[in-house]
């Protein structure tokens, strides 16, 4: 499960033309008895000169994926932020704690639902089009 899940994200990646560089950071998968533990980092610089970092750590156990921490950052090529996905514990007044969205300003803190890496990517490069 874990090994299609980062194949979906590669090969939406790479047969996107809004993607001109893709960067893998770190990617490792842990193997045990009882569950496989993927963590990567991926920076990808848009056509657009913005780019996206992605960061996630995701849990296999059961035939299940569970997304344990991530943090998705969309930025301009100006350096503005445009947004960020996460689920750090540093905003407990928001319904959606952990998760939440940094919408266009770093204190600009919204509720949102928990997302994948593949998610995000998706959302990003419609938004794109």
């Amino acid at each position: 499960m874990i090994e299609t899940y980062l194949r979906q994200i590669d090969e939406l990646l790479s047969a996107n033309p809004l993607v001109s560089e893709v960067q893998i950071l770190r990617r490792s998968i842990r193997d045990t008895e009882l569950e496989k533990v993927l963590n990567y980092r991926y920076r990808v610089t848009l056509a657009d000169g913005g780019f996206v970092e992605m960061t996630e750590r995701v849990l296999e156990v059961r035939s299940s994926l569970e997304v344990t921490k991530y943090r998705h950052h969309w930025q301009a090529s100006t350096g503005k932020l445009i947004k960020r996905w996460d689920n750090a514990p540093h905003h407990p007044e928001i319904d959606t704690f952990p998760d939440h969205l940094h919408d266009g300003a770093e204190n600009q803190v919204v509720n949102h639902a928990p997302v994948n890496g593949l998610e995000v990517l998706r959302l990003i490069l419609d938004e794109l089009e």
